[in-house]
């Protein structure tokens, strides 16, 4: 990939997480955003999320549901790049269930961490 092309590159950063007791979410932003804010000195975590996923325990012995939120209007470049990730996102959000992991550990292993982007 050349410079030129990674340049106009677009891939998701993970930068919100949340973990309740019956709720887990997984927020990204594109990496234009993510790295405003990382320009700007902040940690990524305040940039615009376009898409979101959460693993919901409805109780009574009911199976986990996953949803997914898009923060993106028709025509919006991130729309296509949120909906082409959620494979990801979601796997990512049953990776901090199966393993326990509470806010820390998930912010320490996930935060930051890029989906979708080529690997040169």
């Amino acid at each position: 990939m050349s410079e030129q092309d990674e340049e106009f590159e677009e891939y998701l950063v993970i930068n919100w997480i949340s973990i309740e007791r019956y709720e887990i979410l997984v927020g990204a932003t594109d990496n234009f955003r993510w790295d405003m804010e990382i320009e700007d000195g902040a940690t990524g975590g305040d940039a615009r999320s376009c898409v979101w996923v959460k693993l919901v325990d409805p109780g009574k012995g009911w199976a986990t549901q996953e949803q997914a939120e898009f923060l993106c209007a028709p025509g919006d470049p991130d729309r296509k790049l949120a909906m082409s990730h959620l494979y990801e996102l979601f796997e990512i959000a049953w990776k901090i269930q199966q393993d326990e992991l509470d806010y820390d550990e998930a912010v320490e292993q996930f935060f930051g961490m890029e989906i979708g982007r080529e690997q040169t």
